[in-house]
Order: C-alpha cells, then sequence, then structure tokens
C-alpha cells in the first residue's frame, strides 16, 4: 500500500487479551466504543475477497485512459479538427481570415479554460449533477460522480490555447519578415506573451508543479494578468495591421467586429469577478487536542453544505484550500488546518484574527456523496473535517467511516471525535500510535462489500487518494477522491 504522509495516517488499539479493536480514545465511556465488530475479524479475512484483475487492463482503463484524461483527449481532438478544417478550407484572402480564425480559436480555449475554473460555473455543473435522483441506474449516477474531473477540460484547453497562439506567433513572424506587417511593436507584443504562456505551460508539469507550487502559483497569477493585459494592444495592433494588409472591408479590420474581442473581454471579466469578492474572513481560532498538529478555525460568516474555502494571508500571495465544516443551520463555520508545511505550521502556532477570501466558496467531491444511497467514507487526519460537514448534512445518504489518524482524540480533540461517532455509530478507527498503519483499500472493500454500499470516497493525502481510488476502481467499486489537478 502507498505510504502515508506523517500528519494523515491509520488508527486501532488494544483489548486486555492483546487483541486489536475499533477504538476512539478512552474506550471507558459506552458512547466512545465504534463498532460490534472487532478490526481482526476484519483483517484476518481472506486476502481473496479483494478479486485480482489484468494489471495491463485496469492500468490502460483507469490511469492511461482515466476520465481526466479523456477529457483532455477529446478537447484536443475537437481542436486537432478544426485545425485542420481552417488549413483546408477555401478562403477568398490568403491571410487576414486565416489570422482571424487562429486568433478565435485561441481566444476561445482560453475563455474555456477560464470558465471551468470560474466559482459560479462549478458550483452549478455539481449541482446539475447531484440532484439526479437515486432511480436514475448507478452507471449514471458513478459516471456524473466524475464531474470533479473537469481540470481536463481546464487543462486541454489551456494547451491548445498555447499552441494556437504559438501558431498566430509563427504567422505574425514569417509576415513580419516578408514585410506584410510593418510594425515592429506588435511582434514585441507577440513573443512576450508567448513566452509567458509557455512559462506557465511548463510550471504547469505535474512534476515541476508539486517541487515548485509557489512558483507554479506566481507564475500562473502574475503571468495570466500579464497576458491579458498585453492581449489588448496586441488585439488592436493584430487588428490594424490586418487593415493594412486586407483593406477597410477586412473581417478583422473593425475591433469590435473581431471574435476574440468578445472573447477576451468575457475571460478578463471572470478573472476579474472572483477578486471582486475580495474580503477579510474573522478567524476564531480553537486548538485541537495537544500539541501543533491541528487547529480549527471558526467563523461566522453563513456556509452551504460541501463547501471549500480559499484563504491566505495576504490576497497577493500563496492561497491554499479547505474543506468547510458547518455550522448548525448553515450560521457560521469552521476549517480544520493540519500541520503540512510551512504555511500551515505557522497558522497553527500563530493564528491571525483573520484571512482573506475571495469569490464564493466552491463545491468539493464529497458533495458528490449525494447521488448515492449508502458510501463508504475513507480519511486519514483532518480530512475527517470536511467528511464529517458532508456527512451532518445530507440525510438521505447512509455512510459508513473508516478513519485513520495518530491518537484521534488527543490530535483532535473530544467535539470532532464524539461527532464521529454520533454520525456513524459503529465506524472504524484506526489509531497509528497504537497499532500502526493497516491496510485502508482491504478495509475499504471488505466495509463496501459487507454494507451492500454503491460508492466509497477518499480524502487523504494525495498518495494513498489515488491509490485507493485506484484499487477499487479497477475492481469495479464506483471510487472517487481529489486529483489535484490544480
Amino acid at each position: 500500500m502507498a505510504s502515508e504522509d506523517v500528519e494523515m495516517g491509520p488508527y486501532l488499539s488494544m483489548d486486555e487479551t492483546g487483541q486489536d479493536k475499533p477504538f476512539l480514545g478512552d474506550d471507558s465511556n459506552a458512547e466512545n466504543k465504534l463498532s460490534s465488530t472487532s478490526y481482526s475479524q476484519i483483517e484476518n479475512a481472506s486476502e481473496n475477497a479483494l478479486p485480482p484483475m489484468n494489471p495491463f487492463l485496469r492500468f490502460a482503463r483507469y490511469s492511461v485512459f482515466g476520465v481526466y484524461r479523456r477529457i483532455f483527449l477529446a478537447v484536443f481532438i475537437i481542436n486537432v479538427y478544426y485545425g485542420h478544417h481552417l488549413f483546408t478550407m477555401k478562403r477568398r484572402s490568403k491571410y487576414s481570415p486565416l489570422l482571424v480564425d487562429i486568433s478565435t480559436a485561441a481566444s476561445a480555449n482560453m475563455l474555456v479554460a477560464i470558465l471551468i475554473r470560474q466559482d459560479y460555473v462549478i458550483n452549478t455543473l455539481f449541482r446539475v449533477c447531484w440532484l439526479v435522483p437515486f432511480a436514475t441506474p448507478l452507471r449514471i449516477r458513478r459516471s456524473l460522480a466524475k464531474i470533479y474531473e473537469y481540470g481536463g477540460l481546464h487543462s486541454g484547453a489551456a494547451i491548445c490555447s498555447v499552441l494556437w497562439f504559438s501558431i498566430l506567433s509563427a504567422i505574425l513572424t514569417w509576415e513580419y519578415i516578408t514585410i506584410r506587417i510593418a510594425d515592429p511593436i506588435i511582434m514585441m507584443c507577440t513573443f512576450t506573451v508567448v513566452g509567458i504562456l509557455w512559462a506557465m505551460l511548463i510550471t504547469a508539469y505535474p512534476q515541476i508543479r508539486s517541487k515548485r507550487h509557489n512558483r507554479f502559483e506566481n507564475v500562473h497569477r502574475y503571468g495570466g494578468w500579464t497576458v491579458l493585459g498585453l492581449f489588448w494592444p496586441e488585439l488592436y495592433l493584430f487588428t490594424r495591421a490586418l487593415g493594412h494588409q486586407a483593406g477597410p472591408a477586412s473581417p478583422g479590420a473593425v475591433l469590435t467586429k473581431l471574435p476574440a474581442f468578445w472573447l477576451l473581454m468575457a475571460s478578463c471579466f471572470h478573472v476579474a469577478l472572483p477578486w471582486m469578492r475580495l474580503r477579510r474572513l474573522r478567524i476564531q481560532p480553537e486548538r485541537l487536542g495537544v500539541g501543533v498538529h491541528a487547529i480549527r478555525l471558526h467563523f461566522s460568516e453563513k456556509v452551504k453544505n460541501c463547501v471549500v474555502y480559499r484563504i491566505a494571508d495576504s490576497p497577493l500571495t500563496e492561497w491554499h484550500s479547505f474543506a468547510c465544516i458547518p455550522g448548525p443551520n448553515g450560521n457560521g463555520g469552521s476549517l480544520i488546518v493540519s500541520n503540512a508545511g510551512d504555511w500551515t505550521r505557522r497558522a497553527i502556532n500563530n493564528p491571525k484574527t483573520y484571512y482573506y477570501t475571495r469569490g464564493v466558496p466552491t463545491v468539493g467531491v464529497l458533495c458528490m456523496a449525494q447521488l448515492f444511497r449508502k458510501v463508504i467514507i475513507v480519511t486519514t487526519g483532518s480530512g475527517i473535517g470536511p467528511c464529517l460537514g458532508t456527512m451532518m448534512n445530507i440525510p438521505a445518504t447512509k455512510s459508513r467511516v473508516l478513519w485513520s489518524a495518530p491518537e484521534p482524540r488527543h490530535t483532535f480533540g473530544d467535539e470532532i471525535c464524539d461527532k464521529v461517532v454520533e454520525v456513524d455509530p459503529r465506524a472504524l478507527v484506526i489509531d497509528t500510535n497504537a497499532v500502526g498503519r493497516k491496510d485502508l483499500v482491504f478495509l475499504a472493500y471488505k466495509l463496501y462489500m459487507e454494507e451492500s454500499a454503491e460508492a466509497v470516497f477518499c480524502v487523504s493525502n494525495k498518495a494513498l487518494t489515488k491509490h485507493l481510488v485506484y484499487e477499487l476502481e479497477s475492481r469495479g467499486v464506483p471510487s472517487f477522491g481529489p486529483i489535484w489537478d490544480s
């Protein structure tokens, strides 16, 4: 099994006979007992309970051609088809309409990449999907639950936008060399934009992004703003060049007749929209348990179920997303910050009285649990926070909990642990400090089969989430978890 991060790891204890048993803190209290089934009975079950799968076929189906990559591939194929049509169609003019169409393709892909990251668009797509009734066939519901892999649309459209603009730049360069375009300023803007776009593309590569995440964020934020700013003079100069080349009757001679003009305007609006709701979020910190492992940040802003807040010390510095635990009747909410790096460590040791947030809270993968009658929720460490927030607010869906963490009651406090018992009196909780880390894939599969559940959701670190979802999906179990596509 893939190893887990220190702050998020598996949990169990021993009874007086030396046998493993489910345990949540001080089991002297009857309400803290979590399950009538001993952990050892589950763990000692035959390993044949995990049916074998052809390793090549499952790798091809759930890795190479996963939902994210299929969406990406679909976007790329559509652009290739449009490009083939664009370069083979007959034209009245050899130059102007081709440049106009390429600029339109580049701008359209950029708008799609921006829109699919827009808060209101994301929330609308998720809500449309989770309103599907239970009577709908499971096959359809499990497909709709994959809506959270919309990142494939973002990355596909973004890459195609860069490629289209690179083609446009190459044609403009050739026309400048052949003196069809004599304005050096448009070439300066073009090369600057192309350089920034490729820098954004390279820093977004998964391996680079994970190692240099702060750099990736800065390049994307400031580079994206710079590109949008430079597009306006670029578009004006481009329009003027077309007018000089093909005369005032050219489709691109008038700026407002250029499709890229309206697409760029829409892109700028949707990039600016979340910043129009930049505000301070007043915080009341609460230390959880003992040590510096986690802290809970309370705030009074009214929140809905299954939402994620982005917070930052300063609007122009790094932003971090945390799933929210709604307060009673949606009055206020809280975030659990676990020690996972420099920023979170600072937040735990020296919490501020306020943090910045922007836009509207977006829904996350856990909200798709509403599509199913019964689910198994697997989580580690502070991942219990968003899981609790979800389970307490979707009464139509029955949930079983598999939580793995080091000394949960000491680390996360009585309130969180008591809530776990409240939402699932038979929750299986593993204390990693007492019994070490356990095979969560096997345990999740056993619970899924024994409870006749319809799906499994996992909220943990990147390695464990990816491993668990892959292992269960390849065995026919509908499984879902965050994919960290940024």
